[in-house]
């Protein structure tokens, strides 16, 4: 056994290694370093310390999609997570400064950065320093103007752009209003953190704060036993050989021949939000609705009786409601689950988010109560493959389609079950604001929020794919559907929605807004050297050598250069990782937009070419400037300026 099938053997176990001043440090699960394996591991202790000396910790795969996603659009704000927090009363910024540093120094993903290796990005921890912190003092401004101009001001922060190479990936600013009233803003990467792990963030927060204001001191908060590269390599190394696994396969075979988009009524035109600036109009909108106590019991007792549950009822509902608005009876909802697979994850910062594909069918006209069976059923066996990683179904499901905003689930729905993030700083009033918009992350993202007693309803929408009057009237049809479902159950789906609706959404007819193209023949991976369609350029020939490592082509395989990417094995992760790489080997950038454009050698050669020409060009204006400029200037400027 090599020493990297060693590594990702114990690794998959649940070991972790680290190297440690030159000394192996082993750690891992009750019950897993047998004396036996022991003995393994101490026997090939040199071995492993070389590996760890020279490893390049890899993406886990939610990472490695976030990472996709930012070099598709680096500018972009759709995986921007903010947070806005309310402090009143007599703050201490010597003390929150500290315990912001304390949070930055505790949690690693914080301080990681994502550089490219041959195309192919790693983590990169970086060592603790002071978390970026920007005080921005609008006390001086009249009183009337101040809250004014902290939005303004947490709106274009909020939007700036991220570096996952270089970092950081964590921005606080506080904007003090006066001498008792502040905003905190913290805004972070996605890829460093979700959902779950913002309650972290902010209890750490508050008791480094508590610590910091008592004792006037820098507070300490301990150490994480379990790292999220840890988790990265964890994943990586109990999916190596099959990324799908049993379950995921199975998966496979029940979204097969599943609509891949939504047949959503196109906009009338993008427009920006009132009082938005100009290029705001991808700015996410977001449509609310509050659906009663009464209502909320009543979906919780038909949940009861058919011994399902309220999410089933809610996602139901919502299926219908956005299969009337798309004229189709089959679609894909997409529904993240927390993705932390072990309790000792439950504790560390990073992005474990996944989201799983629920595949409904509202054709025949069914009962409610037997729809909501059905759907009961089907969420269930999805949520069995909860940790199949969401990219590999879209690999098999939808290939080529991963450079879409969103591949296989155009609309999400999710029942909120975390609890509540709070910002408790001793001595102040605290609580969360509604921070800035960001770039909408899909189409239609809809969360469902249990509050007092009902429950809360976000819609946010992408306005350059979806009017805000079909999103009010998809939430006016969401609702108008649970009443129908629990006042009677055994009503049929064209009862319960309205006679309107039942020639579209029971149509037997599919009415799928992209059709998947029939199964064609495996094309040949390579041609023989002497084909015309063989590799005839050096750029054609260096791009040649770049696929066959990425596609693990054999290494005298001569790629068709017409071939295209996608059909010979490839993916939008490798195909990113290409591209990083060519931007790399020949020095230039190539507009990641035009990714359509450069799917076989033969494109991608000719933009190589192209840019490599430009950039010579723009290299040979720039010296021939500089040669003209020092000609021109007097010989006493060109002796002080060699000086």
């Amino acid at each position: 056994m090599t020493i990297e099938d060693h590594y990702t053997d114990l690794v998959a176990r649940g070991v972790r290694l680290a190297a440690e001043d030159g000394r192996l440090r082993c750690t891992a699960p009750a019950g897993v370093l047998t004396d036996a394996l022991l003995r393994e591991v101490s026997a090939r202790k040199d071995e492993l310390l070389t590996h760890l000396a020279g490893r390049r910790v890899p993406l886990s795969f939610a990472q490695e999609q976030l990472w996709v996603a930012h070099r598709l659009d680096p500018a972009g704000s759709a995986y921007h997570e903010p947070v806005l927090v309310e402090l009143d009363g007599p703050l201490r910024p010597t003390a929150l400064r500290r315990a912001l540093d304390a949070v930055y120094h505790r949690h690693e993903t914080l301080r990681t950065v994502y550089p490219t290796h041959r195309g192919r990005p790693h983590q990169v921890v970086l060592g603790p320093g002071p978390c970026p912190f920007t005080v921005v003092d609008l006390s001086g401004l009249p009183a009337h103007t101040r809250e004014e101009a902290a939005r303004q001001q947490a709106e274009r922060e909020v939007r700036r752009p991220f570096d996952l190479t270089h970092g950081p990936l964590l921005r606080a600013v506080l904007f003090v209003l006066d001498t008792e009233r502040h905003r905190l803003l913290l805004t972070r990467h996605h890829i460093a953190g979700d959902g779950w792990s913002l309650g972290l963030l902010l209890g750490d927060l508050g008791d480094a704060y508590s610590a910091a204001a008592r004792t006037d001191e820098h507070p300490v908060l301990p150490e994480n036993d379990v790292r999220y590269t840890d988790f990265a390599e964890w994943q990586r190394a109990t999916r190596r050989d099959d990324p799908l696994g049993a379950r995921g396969a199975e998966r496979v075979r029940a979204l097969r021949g599943a609509p891949t988009s939504l047949r959503l009524p196109p906009p009338k035109a993008a427009r920006p939000a009132p009082g938005a600036a100009p290029g705001d109009a991808r700015i996410a909108r977001t449509v609310a609705l509050r659906l009663d106590p009464e209502l909320a019991a009543g979906i919780r007792t038909l949940a009861e009786r058919g011994r399902i549950t309220p999410f089933t009822v809610l996602l139901t509902a919502y299926a219908t409601a956005l299969g009337h608005c798309c004229g189709q009876h089959d679609l894909l909802i997409g529904t993240p689950v927390a993705g932390r697979p072990r309790t000792e994850y439950e504790q560390v910062v990073g992005t474990f988010a996944n989201l799983v594909p629920i595949r409904i069918r509202l054709e025949g006209n069914p009962a409610v109560d037997t729809l909501l069976r059905r759907v009961h059923a089907e969420a269930l066996a999805a949520l069995e493959a909860r940790d199949v990683p969401f990219a590999a179904l879209v690999a098999e499901t939808a290939p080529g389609r991963g450079f879409d905003a969103d591949p296989l689930c155009q609309a999400t729905f999710s029942l909120q079950n975390l609890p509540p993030a709070r910002a408790a700083l001793p001595g102040l009033r605290t609580g969360l604001l509604p921070p800035p918009e960001v770039a909408p992350k899909g189409a239609l993202t809809t969360i469902a929020t249990p509050v007092d007693g009902g429950y809360e309803v976000t819609l946010a929408h992408d306005p350059a794919r979806i009017d805000d009057e079909t999103v009010r009237a998809l939430a006016d049809g969401f609702e108008r559907v649970l009443r129908q479902a629990v006042a009677d159950p055994a009503a049929t789906l064209a009862q319960a929605v309205g006679p309107d609706v039942l020639s579209q959404v029971t149509d037997p007819t599919p009415t799928v807004g992209e059709p998947r193209p029939e199964p064609k023949a495996e094309p040949s991976a390579v041609a023989a050297p002497d084909a015309a369609r063989a590799p005839a350029t050096p750029t054609q020939h260096r791009l040649a050598e770049l696929w066959r490592e990425l596609l693990s082509l054999p290494p005298d395989a001569a790629p068709d250069i017409h071939a295209n990417f996608f059909d010979l094995g490839g993916d939008s992760i490798k195909l990113t990782q290409l591209l990083a790489w060519v931007m790399d080997v020949f020095g230039i950038d190539l507009p990641v937009r035009r990714i359509h454009e450069l799917l076989d050698i033969a494109s991608l050669a000719s933009a190589v070419d192209d840019a490599v020409r430009r950039r010579d060009e723009e290299a040979d204006a720039a010296l021939a400037a500089l040669v003209r400029e020092v000609e021109e200037l007097p010989e006493e400027e060109l002796r002080k300026r060699l000086r």
